[in-house]
């Protein structure tokens, strides 16, 4: 379904339900752990006022998935009217949900950030570049410009003289580089910190590694063996993969996988790169780059290929790209002949929806590519709970976080009072991180898909990390 299509199935779900009392206003995707919706901001206009009433969300297919009580709209009319301050912003109830919208306020306006750090640089004193130092910081919420942020902090700090700190956003702004396969500008890092550290020092220094892997992991494949999905398989697998690969070359530009459209072909990138770009509010954002030996398209032989729709587009950032690419059909017969590479599609199915959603989570944005990807490293499995089952007992400490995919989780506490919780919700975070045993307990109430996040690595990660980020992962919870 595309977002013109979700508007008019809105609009028409809106109309049926509450007539014309609610208007709905801007349509985008939703990142849900358990994958994609569509989401619409709804609100009630009283003369020059608008009031937030919430979201409505439909799956893709354009049924409902959320809808609003006479009390819901009763409950916000009377918080707006009873707030001191009334907003005619209609955003502000959405933050946690949509992407790519800023605060429009003097203090946090970004481009009147950057005008003021522009002009502070300009005069070169050390008064000023201080000042600048301090506003930096306000500019990286934004994960498209932060590698570029991160890269010009580094630079000031050595202008500064403060070696460690310049190293330390170095080191941060190579990896979002990385993440983005901009190798121009990690080779620009490396040239300035090569002069600063000297040659020896410098091939010791980890963003050294970060460009040699960078390079190599760019490098194009020769044969679908050389895949690591693959590693592993019997010769005779391959073999049939080579017969049904089409290879198809790309052009700077040119999409192969479009979000939205049905999902009908695997691709596989043999050379060049393939850049993974997310609808959300505000446009697309592209996330990550894919580079040779990656295997994608993965929803096209989760089901009768055809019937479920792309989650991302795939999108040659230059020319030359080189992929393999295969019909769903013929590698859902693979699959069937060898249950390995079922097992193994599925699971890169499930890290790579996980990938988007952290991505493009609102809180999980301030966190660099680094942090994410370290979380990431803390996931022990996914597993699928029934009614019933204890996920979290009285008086533990818990060993596993839970990030709920689907379903619902019931936290009950010794008074007997209760609070559910749905997908997209971290349980056990808070507590595991300080090691707090839990009083009451969280037990499924329903059938569930759950992510199990080990809490000693969680725990370690959070102790190595920085305020700031111990701050988002306990928003998590």
């Amino acid at each position: 379904m595309t977002r013109t299509e979700a508007l008019q199935v809105m609009q028409l779900l809106l109309y049926n339900r509450y007539g014309t009392f609610l208007n709905l206003g801007e349509v985008g995707v939703i990142r849900r752990a358990e994958g994609r919706r569509w989401g619409g901001k709804v609100f009630l206009e009283l003369e020059d006022t608008k009031i937030s009433i919430g979201v409505i969300e439909t799956d893709t297919d354009g049924n409902l998935i959320t809808i609003f009580s006479k009390q819901d709209i009763v409950d916000k009319i009377t918080s707006h009217f009873n707030s001191e301050t009334v907003s005619s912003d209609v955003g502000d109830d959405f933050s946690d949900l949509f992407i790519g919208e800023e605060e429009d306020s003097s203090e946090d306006n970004p481009e009147e950030i950057r005008q003021r750090i522009d002009e502070l640089l300009s005069k070169t004193d050390p008064e000023s570049l201080s000042e600048a130092r301090g506003l930096y910081p306000l500019l990286l919420r934004d994960p498209v410009t932060r590698g570029a942020i991160l890269h010009e902090m580094g630079l000031l700090e050595i202008a500064l003289n403060n070696r460690d700190l310049a190293l330390e956003y170095l080191e941060a702004a190579a990896r979002e580089y990385a993440n983005l396969a901009q190798i121009e500008l990690i080779f620009k890092i490396a040239d300035r910190l090569e002069k600063f550290l000297g040659a020896e020092d410098f091939e010791k220094h980890l963003i050294y590694s970060i460009m040699r892997r960078t390079v190599e992991r760019m490098y194009p494949l020769k044969n679908l063996s050389e895949v690591p999905m693959f590693a592993g398989l019997p010769e005779g697998a391959i073999t049939e993969l080579e017969i049904m690969a089409e290879e198809v070359s790309l052009d700077t530009g040119e999409t192969i996988i479009r979000e939205g459209e049905p999902a009908q072909y695997v691709v596989i990138i043999k050379k060049g790169l393939l850049d993974v770009v997310l609808e959300g509010f505000g446009g697309a954002r592209t996330v990550r780059s894919c580079f040779p030996g990656e295997f994608l398209g993965e929803s096209s032989v989760l089901s009768p290929p055809g019937t479920l729709a792309c989650t991302a587009s795939l999108v040659s950032p230059r020319d030359k790209t080189k992929v393999w690419r295969f019909p769903g059909e013929k590698i859902l017969e693979l699959m069937e002949k060898f249950p390995e590479l079922s097992l193994r599609i599925r699971n890169a199915k499930v890290m790579h929806q996980l990938d988007s959603f952290f991505s493009m989570h609102e809180s999980m944005q301030e966190l660099e590519v680094a942090m994410r990807d370290e979380l990431l490293t803390c996931m022990k499995t996914i597993m699928l709970v029934s009614p019933g089952d204890v996920l979290i007992e009285d008086g533990e400490v818990p060993e596993n976080v839970y990030l709920i995919m689907s379903g619902e989780v019931q936290y009950t506490l010794p008074s007997g009072d209760y609070f559910r919780t749905g997908p997209d919700h971290f349980v056990g975070m808070r507590d595991a991180l300080h090691g707090i045993a839990i009083e009451g307990e969280y037990v499924a109430i329903e059938n569930s898909t759950v992510v199990l996040f080990d809490s000693d690595k969680l725990r370690e990660f959070a102790v190595n990390s920085p305020a700031n980020v111990v701050a988002i992962l306990e928003r998590l919870n």
